[in-house]
């Protein structure tokens, strides 16, 4: 694969850049500061940036597109809502974690059948308490993974046989076979060593390629599925979260970082963290599954 350069995009001072997407039917490139609770546009042939700040606190997680253009999911303290844009509304979809403490809700994708997929994490980020949740429109929550500290960036093979997840304390991406709605053989695809960073989010191309961002690495890493290291991007930060394929011909990584927990001198010498970043790319994304609206989650009282 021959090389492949880094442009800076937005410089967007990010505290916490994260949950990239790309909307192909606004032709715009969303994505939130987690910490400062707001969603960025950026409106690729206008080459506009607009933010929405939201009343919310004190973070939010991720958000992913639905059917209705102006409607996304977001994660936040009290679990899944649907967010309108205009109106700021909100209205809950799910909150599967409510009885218990110190949980956070993290990363989320909708996968090729239309199911959203959510993540949380320990707030400590110390104890193996994150899980992964999957729900379908008419069922309750169903838990599918538990034991992690932080999960994060789920993603699927072009097929949705597979589900990649980012172990991102345990330094590990790991991949799930998928059978109907249950994880099967759960294999160790990648171990990040140290100086690497950590695995965090993930985004998976045409070819079945798994991309993923290095949290204090300053790269991003395109894997195989049998986890062999094909091509690796530096990216001018240190923290970088969240990537995802865009524009019109889907060729496009948009890479998203984080000022956050970063010294001074570390912002001197890295100056557009928190920035979102563009890598042109010789191969293509798959254009991501909104979920579909209405939406109707069965939860226990």
């Amino acid at each position: 694969m021959p090389n492949v350069e880094t442009t800076r995009i937005v410089e967007s001072h990010n505290v916490l850049g994260e949950s990239v997407l790309w909307s192909h039917a606004s032709q715009s490139v969303y994505w939130i500061d987690g910490v400062a609770t707001e969603i960025h546009r950026w409106e690729f042939l206008l080459r506009r940036h607009s933010v929405v700040k939201l009343p919310l606190d004190p973070v939010i997680g991720m958000i992913a597109a639905t059917s209705e253009l102006r409607t996304f999911v977001l994660s936040h303290a009290r679990g899944l809502a649907l967010l309108n844009l205009d109106t700021l509304k909100l209205a809950s979809l799910a909150d599967p974690e409510r009885n218990r403490a110190d949980i956070g809700y993290n990363d989320g994708k909708v996968d090729p059948r239309g199911r959203l997929w959510a993540s949380t994490f320990d707030v400590s980020e110390t104890e193996p308490r994150g899980c992964l949740w999957l729900l379908e429109s008419g069922a309750a929550p169903r838990l599918m993974e538990t034991g992690l500290a932080v999960v994060n960036g789920p993603a699927f093979s072009p097929d949705g046989s597979t589900v990649y997840v980012s172990d991102s304390v345990g330094r590990r991406i790991l991949a799930y076979e998928l059978a109907g709605s249950r994880l099967q053989t759960r294999r160790v695809l990648v171990h990040f060593a140290d100086g690497e960073g950590l695995p965090d989010g993930l985004t998976v191309d045409a070819e079945g390629c798994i991309w993923c961002a290095h949290w204090d690495g300053a790269r991003v890493t395109r894997f195989a599925p049998n986890g062999d290291r094909l091509l690796t991007v530096g990216i001018p930060a240190p923290r970088v979260t969240s990537v995802a394929f865009g524009g019109p011909s889907l060729d496009t990584l948009f890479v998203t970082t984080a000022r956050y927990g970063l010294s001074e001198a570390a912002l001197a010498t890295y100056p557009d963290s928190g920035a979102l970043f563009g890598i042109q790319t010789p191969v293509r994304g798959l254009e991501a599954t909104p979920l579909a609206l209405p939406f109707r989650s069965c939860e226990a009282p």
